[in-house]
């Protein structure tokens, strides 16, 4: 089925939709774990974007793993609309600033914070905390722990980057006292 529709057109319509159903946060759940999926199966991501295998048994690839994972029905129904449209390539090429549109339109954004030990559940929350803040926005971490820093915090929210470790600040007196 040739069309001329764009990712960017199926992806408006789909916030459209999910926001009109008030179903954002499961759809955007719904997507994380779908491309999450695709990223660590080579061999569905390759049967998916391939035009050898028939267009319904792709539909239904999709359909079977929405309904075993438990997709919302609009999830599924965007799916098979991307698969019958031939943006699926499209989709896997571009997953990161296409889930940064969808986390941003539910008001979420992911950042991956690293520190050097693991933080109490007390720092945890006030890192939390500043991060929301900052972004004006639900800030959902993913912590990484990094010995190397020596301590403090590094905060990458989407294209932003709080360095706040001992680690760059010892780099940059280093760099004054070497001019």
């Amino acid at each position: 089925m040739a069309s001329v529709a764009t990712l960017r057109d199926l992806t408006e319509a789909l916030l459209q939709a999910s926001k009109e159903e008030g179903k954002l946060d499961r759809v955007t759940s719904d997507l994380e774990r779908f491309l999450g999926l695709l990223s660590s199966q080579e061999e569905i991501r390759n049967i998916l974007g391939s035009s050898v295998y028939d267009i319904n048994v792709r539909k239904e690839i999709v359909s079977g793993i929405g309904e075993k994972a438990g997709f919302d029905k609009l999830t599924i129904n965007f799916l098979k609309l991307v698969i019958e449209l031939g943006k699926i390539k499209a989709l896997v090429k571009s997953e990161a600033p296409f889930m940064q549109k969808i986390r941003k339109a539910s008001g979420k954004v992911k950042a991956e914070v690293t520190v050097a030990v693991n933080p109490s559940q007390e720092n945890l929350d006030r890192i939390q905390e500043r991060l929301n803040k900052l972004m004006e926005k639900d800030v959902e971490i993913t912590l990484k722990v990094d010995p190397s820093i020596l301590g403090g915090v590094i905060a990458k929210v989407e294209d932003k980057l709080f360095d706040g470790s001992i680690k760059t600040q010892l780099e940059r007196i280093r760099r004054i006292l070497s001019v």
